[in-house]
């Protein structure tokens, strides 16, 4: 009787052993989101960072910060994008850092928004010390880190390529233009790419520029797109018509997409036109109502087209 029990006892211990090694299988073959804690100026800061799956043993990987807007959260930006950085991650093999802001909110230094936040935070330094984190954490290219966010997180990233244009390769803001307070720092440096996302029916950021308005409170003023881009054709060397093409693939929703591509001698200038679109993330969650942030575009993807732009460099 004790063989026996011996026995059994054996049997479920390796099948234990076995269900394990398989769940670690699975999980090292999802990737893992994990929270990133430092202290900054007596504050405890964090972000999220995803590995994907198989990063461990491949060398350097370029980096994408997803920086969410205001409101916002590190975890909401996982869930708008619908999860579909980390898909990409694993496809691609590249880190994605969903950095999280004080209240909600990224403090610029500068602009009616940031003058009136309380506490004051240095959100330059925190981004700076987010990659440095990451780097010290994980193997990534250097000369391979990206960023892109949504409406005040789109912000961020003019923000990140104006002010750390040495760290920051190219960006992708969605769903806001260049605010104005931002144009003297912006409009000379090193070439940065840009894919600018921007919607023609966004009721809270202008398409053709002025007063930012979020359920009737205004903010910041901010240039047109077409102003944007022209500042940044002027730093990247830009010249000549941009090659252009059309995407409508659900006709009956009445958005669709204008793409246009500029040839740059210092770095590409892209923009996307949502004819239609409003304060949304193309293909995201339509995480407000359409009367309160338009519709959603499921003519691309933002997160695929941000890959494709950035996996140039």
């Amino acid at each position: 009787m004790t063989l026996k029990i011996s026995k059994f006892l054996t049997i479920v211990w390796a099948a234990l052993i076995a269900m394990f090694a398989d769940n670690a299988s699975l999980h090292a073959q999802q990737g893992r989101l994990q929270s990133v804690t430092f202290v900054q100026d007596n504050l405890e800061r964090q972000f999220l960072l995803y590995r994907p799956r198989g990063a461990a043993p491949q060398g350097p990987k370029p980096l994408v910060l997803v920086i969410h807007g205001g409101a916002g959260t590190a975890r909401g930006m996982v869930r708008l994008t619908k999860r579909r950085w980390n898909t990409l991650a694993d496809q691609h093999g590249f880190y994605v850092v969903y950095p999280n802001g004080i209240n909600k909110i990224w403090d610029f230094r500068e602009g009616r928004v940031s003058s009136r936040l309380d506490p004051r935070v240095d959100d330059l330094t925190y981004f700076r010390n987010v990659i440095a984190a990451t780097s010290n954490a994980v193997s990534i290219d250097k000369n391979r880190v990206f960023a892109t966010g949504l409406s005040r997180g789109a912000q961020a990233s003019f923000y990140l390529a104006c002010n750390l244009p040495g760290q920051i390769r190219a960006v992708m803001p969605v769903a806001t233009n260049l605010p104005e307070y931002m144009v003297n720092e912006c409009r000379s440096g090193p070439p940065v790419g840009m894919a600018l996302i921007t919607g023609t029916a966004d009721p809270q950021v202008p398409y053709n520029g002025g007063t930012i308005t979020v359920l009737g409170q205004r903010r910041d003023i901010v240039l047109s797109s077409e102003q944007t881009l022209a500042l940044w054709q002027r730093r990247n060397g830009c010249g000549g018509p941009p090659r252009t093409k059309n995407i409508d693939r659900r006709s009956s929703d009445g958005v669709s997409v204008a793409v246009r591509d500029w040839s740059c001698s210092g770095a590409p200038v892209r923009h996307y036109t949502v004819k239609g679109g409003g304060h949304t993330w193309p293909s995201g969650r339509q995480f407000l109502p359409p009367r309160l942030v338009g519709k959603v575009s499921n003519d691309i993807n933002a997160a695929d087209e941000g890959w494709a732009f950035f996996s140039q460099f």
